[in-house]
């Protein structure tokens, strides 16, 4: 078993874009972050692949804020050998790594086998669906009145950006607070990506998403959210159904999100909308 390490975004790029592609919409994190940062910021970043007789076993990558490991096998079981060189090679490299997001399954395997050998305790936070839009639906469901716009900086009401960050918080993470400066923060990274709001009919924003993360063939959303005194009147539905429209007829191929698999209502909602799941994740923490 062989573990390649790679010192460039280029060169890593250069050698696994391909293979990722293949499974591009699985990959869109990974992929992602990797097109989005510079090259001063990926060589902080642990960038690497597995191979077995020259044979690509794994494509891994672990960034520097979070410490947390993005992963994609080749093979849906990933085998106890390439774990072994993974784990060892995290070590090796004194990455302190904080968290592990991948499929379920090697996710769970990959965080028994690190917490056993660095004696951290792992936490399981979140499991989540990978759901996928890749057919244009020609049904409207706007109502009269109703109209999609991207925020821009110089106009952007904060005040009701925060509330449905917070809001935002408090659904996806537990009833976790969001504090105004994470919510500051987190409004100006949206901003840079692309915020798509919802106004009805009295001109009110009442929903929002974001383009978190353009791909080379797709796209992904997210920070998908409606104030909570606006909720049940199907404003998020007819957002994210209009935005996944008009982004594949802008020619992208698909339109990838992540949601709780707890969450039934969002994943019933999103798949009358037309998403699919395509995959199951886990995100482990370490203490």
């Amino acid at each position: 078993m062989k573990f390649i390490k790679y010192n460039t975004k280029q060169k890593f790029l250069e050698e696994n874009l391909e293979i990722l592609l293949k499974e591009e919409a699985k990959n869109e994190i990974m992929i992602g972050i990797t097109l989005e940062h510079d090259d001063e910021k990926v060589q902080k970043w642990l960038l690497g692949r597995i191979e077995d007789d020259e044979e690509v076993k794994a494509i891994i990558l672990v960034d520097d804020d979070k410490n947390g490991l993005l992963l994609y096998s080749l093979e849906d079981n990933i085998s106890e050998e390439v774990i072994d060189c993974l784990i060892d090679n995290i070590i090796d490299s004194k990455v302190d790594l904080r968290e592990i997001l991948t499929s379920k399954e090697n996710s769970m395997r990959i965080a028994k086998k690190y917490s056993e050998k660095t004696k951290k305790e792992m936490v399981i936070e979140q499991y989540m669906y990978i759901m996928i839009f890749d057919k244009i639906e020609e049904q409207n469901l706007l109502v009269e009145n109703e109209k999609i716009e991207k925020l821009e900086k110089e106009n952007v009401d904060y005040i009701t950006l925060k509330e449905n960050i917070k809001e935002m918080y408090q659904d996806n993470f537990r009833g976790r607070q969001c504090s105004d400066e994470e919510a500051q923060k987190v409004s100006e990274a949206f901003l840079r990506k692309g915020i798509y709001i919802l106004r009805n009919d009295n001109n009110e924003i009442v929903s929002q998403a974001v383009t978190v993360r353009k791909q080379i063939n797709g796209c992904a959303i997210g920070g998908v959210i409606t104030l909570k005194k606006h909720r049940g009147n199907g404003y998020a539905k007819r957002l994210v159904h209009t935005l996944c429209n008009d982004l594949l007829k802008n020619n992208y191929k698909y339109v990838v999100l992540h949601v709780n698999s707890q969450n039934e209502p969002a994943i019933s909602i999103y798949s009358k909308i037309g998403f699919k799941k395509i995959d199951e994740t886990a995100k482990i923490k370490f203490v």
